[in-house]
């Protein structure tokens, strides 16, 4: 029995050993582009409509500043867009998760991206924003046409009202979210995150 528990004892040692080797991921950033093959946007995500018409709560990501987009919509626009189209906004968005560290990605690092509903967000008028999808596991989470859908969580808001005449969120309502990538290796997790606020008028 004594030299089982030795023997399971040294493997648990080779294990710790090899996982302390194994840096933590940091210096973690949300770009919308590649950095290895592309230029674009840092601490920024793209924003898409799901269905195919023009929407003002798209974004190709320029508009980001520390890593939050905060855009005032007419509430009038949102009306314009979307009658006749859908009953609610349901956004897509793309990222990519990299990494200021010298030594990259540690190996074996996994990711899992999320959406959220932000602290911020303030609907009335019967207006309701929640999460749908299932969250992407790849790193590079940038398409969001035809059949890929980036990140994989959207964010929805429903509008009020009903078929019959949609009730838009009032002047000064905001809808918040919250787009979060992260990365994990044997030597542990971080977190990196952006934000994007709508304020109606």
């Amino acid at each position: 029995m004594a030299s089982i528990m030795v023997g399971v004892a040294g493997v648990a040692q080779q294990l710790k050993t090899a996982n302390a080797t194994v840096a933590a991921p940091s210096g973690l950033r949300i770009f919308d582009y590649d950095p290895s093959s592309g230029s674009g946007n840092n601490d920024a995500v793209d924003i898409a409509e799901v269905e195919p018409f023009s929407s003002p709560f798209a974004h190709d990501g320029s508009s980001f500043s520390n890593g939050a987009y905060q855009a005032t919509i007419a509430s009038s626009d949102v009306l314009s867009a979307y009658t006749g189209n859908a009953s609610a906004a349901t956004l897509e968005f793309g990222g990519f998760l990299t990494t200021s560290a010298a030594g990259g990605m540690p190996a074996g690092t996994t990711f899992e991206w999320d959406v959220s509903i932000g602290e911020n967000n303030s609907l009335s008028n019967g207006n309701s924003a929640s999460i749908i999808g299932t969250a992407s596991t790849a790193q590079n989470s940038l398409a969001i046409s035809g059949t890929d859908d980036g990140v994989g969580e959207k964010a929805r808001l429903t509008f009020g009202g009903s078929k019959a005449g949609f009730l838009m969120p009032a002047a000064g309502d905001v809808w918040h979210t919250v787009i979060t990538c992260t990365a994990t290796s044997a030597g542990g997790s971080a977190v990196a995150s952006v934000n994007i606020e709508y304020t109606f008028s």
